[in-house]
């Protein structure tokens, strides 16, 4: 009953609301969507790079991709997971010599 009740709810908030409600002197929220569409234009256009580079390993394309645009060459990439597997053997040799 209580989904049935919230779908009415929603239906009668959705029909009542005026479709123009503008906010006036919304600066800051108008300076907010400015930088998002910015960081999204970002993101989606350092996304359609990694795909357009098809020839890079996938791993090397996840890791540029998570990154966040920090990492942004082949090279860059590989150092980090390089560095990662360097990492695991450590840990891995730590666990062992402490077990054994």
């Amino acid at each position: 009953m209580d989904n049935f009740t919230a779908l009415i709810l929603g239906l009668i908030y959705n029909v009542l609301m005026p479709p123009d409600a503008k906010i006036p002197n919304n600066n800051e929220i108008d300076q907010a969507l400015k930088e998002f569409e910015e960081k999204s234009d970002k993101q989606q256009t350092l996304e359609t790079e990694i795909s357009k580079a098809s020839n890079l390993p996938k791993m090397v394309q996840l890791v540029i991709k998570l990154s966040g645009g920090t990492i942004k060459e082949q090279k860059q990439a590989e150092y980090v997971l390089l560095s990662i597997v360097i990492v695991n053997i450590i840990i891995t040799i730590v666990v062992f010599i402490f077990l054994l």
